[in-house]
């Protein structure tokens, strides 16, 4: 007879409320997953193919944001008491994979090289975390016959295609050092994400999940032991997840060093 601890229950609990909720690994959410994948190698074998210069492949990365973001804002309009239209507080763009977006765009604009490469080391983790995360957590649903659907998995395909392609393709240095400072980059992002959700309260916004939990019971992420218990865990698993991303890429940094310094020598 089997005994599972209490925390496997509870594991096992929070994995079931958050697919009754969100679609979450079911079979239009495997199949969204598996076009995502296909239409990302197949863009990589074809620009390996193609030799397109990496200025380009960076500018039209960034229309197709513009013209997703410029989509998702209009979905996310509503009728404001004042007259008009004005964009859902909550749909702001102070969460992580929209402040990429802009990051994206800033890195494209800008001509100078050492804040272009901060932005890339910065995004490449960020893009890892961020929009692999909200591939697998479908927040808007599966249903391909809702816009907002198609919107939210193509953003976030294109985020994690870029994510790999700066990592894998134009080889942006993820060095120990960028890992230290992507740390320092994302205590400035969670400090406005912070801020904002101060001046937004009254509109529940939750930006970063700095004011409470992406979804009840779970396991780490919680507030049964106090909201400062739970953003040091927060803090904590963001640390660790940067780490494990770029880990390997600071493994073969430090190997080509070696490398390179016993050459010199000889």
């Amino acid at each position: 007879m089997l005994i599972f601890p209490k925390n496997y229950v509870m594991i096992f609990s929070a994995v079931q409320i958050r697919i009754q909720e969100n679609d979450m690994f079911t079979s239009s959410h495997f199949i969204w997953l598996g076009i995502i994948g296909i239409l990302i190698a197949t863009t990589l074998i074809a620009l390996k193919k193609l030799k397109i210069s990496d200025q380009a492949v960076g500018k039209a990365v960034m229309m197709m944001l513009i013209i997703l973001k410029i989509f998702h804002l209009s979905l996310s309009m509503k009728e404001s008491e004042f007259g008009g239209y004005v964009i859902n507080q909550t749909q702001l763009s102070f969460h992580l994979c929209s402040i990429m977006i802009y990051t994206v765009i800033f890195s494209n604009i800008i001509k100078n090289k050492k804040v272009v490469d901060v932005l890339k080391g910065f995004m490449v983790p960020c893009l890892f975390i961020g929009a692999a995360m909200a591939l697998l957590i479908p927040t808007e649903g599966t249903d391909p016959t809702v816009p907002r659907v198609w919107q939210y998995m193509l953003i976030h395909g294109v985020l994690v295609f870029y994510g790999i392609y700066l990592a894998a393709v134009e080889k942006v240095d993820l060095s120990i050092k960028v890992y230290f400072r992507n740390l320092k980059l994302l205590l400035c992002v969670t400090l406005i994400a912070f801020l904002m959700n101060s001046v937004l309260e009254q509109y529940k916004t939750n930006f970063l999940f700095l004011r409470v939990p992406p979804m009840d019971n779970l396991p780490l992420l919680n507030l049964n032991n106090g909201w400062y218990v739970y953003f040091l865990t927060l803090t904590a698993i963001a640390c660790i997840l940067v780490l494990l991303v770029q880990l390997p890429f600071m493994i073969c940094a430090a190997r080509r060093k070696i490398k390179k310094d016993s050459n010199a020598e000889l």
